[in-house]
């Protein structure tokens, strides 16, 4: 029984050490670490209010270009298929041409937005002024998805119309 309470003593004088000795290495971090104080002249806008307004815009014309080509590429598509059966008409091909058509001026867009994104891209980098490039780079990476989808898309679709032409 005297070597239970001797494992008691000590067990609760273990604990009462080590909870003191971890109390004390949380005040010691505490007091290592460094407080940095930002003021207001610390944050900056990612871009100027003029780039902003250039590189939104861009965006602006990319999106409305794949949500277009969301809403049209379905049709366009079922237009063609229906342009390759061999009793199609003269309507339904010149029906299928028409909706390749607005496919291509989707194209001819979203490719003008990332030509002209590149273009405020380099501009921006060669300037002195001080941009988000992490923004920049998501505004850019977003220009080129939808160029490249709507590109890949836009030439399956002219192949499938040539080959109904074939």
């Amino acid at each position: 029984m005297k070597f239970l309470r001797l494992f008691i003593l000590l067990f609760v004088a273990t604990g009462f050490t080590a909870h003191s000795v971890i109390a004390e290495e949380t005040v010691n971090t505490v007091e290592r670490k460094q407080i940095v104080e930002l003021l207001p002249e610390d944050f900056k806008p990612a871009f100027t209010k003029e780039t902003v307004i250039k590189l939104n815009a861009i965006v602006h014309r990319s999106f409305e270009a794949i949500n277009d080509y969301d809403e049209s590429v379905k049709a366009a598509r079922g237009a063609l298929i229906e342009a390759m059966k061999p009793d199609a008409s003269s309507d339904t091909k010149a029906m299928a041409m028409k909706k390749l058509a607005h496919i291509s001026e989707l194209n001819k867009q979203s490719k003008a937005a990332l030509s002209d994104m590149k273009a405020a891209e380099t501009e921006l980098r060669n300037s002195d002024e001080e941009y988000n490039s992490a923004i920049l780079a998501g505004m850019v990476d977003f220009v080129e998805d939808v160029e490249r989808e709507i590109s890949a898309q836009y030439t399956k679709l002219q192949a499938m119309m040539l080959e109904s032409k074939s």
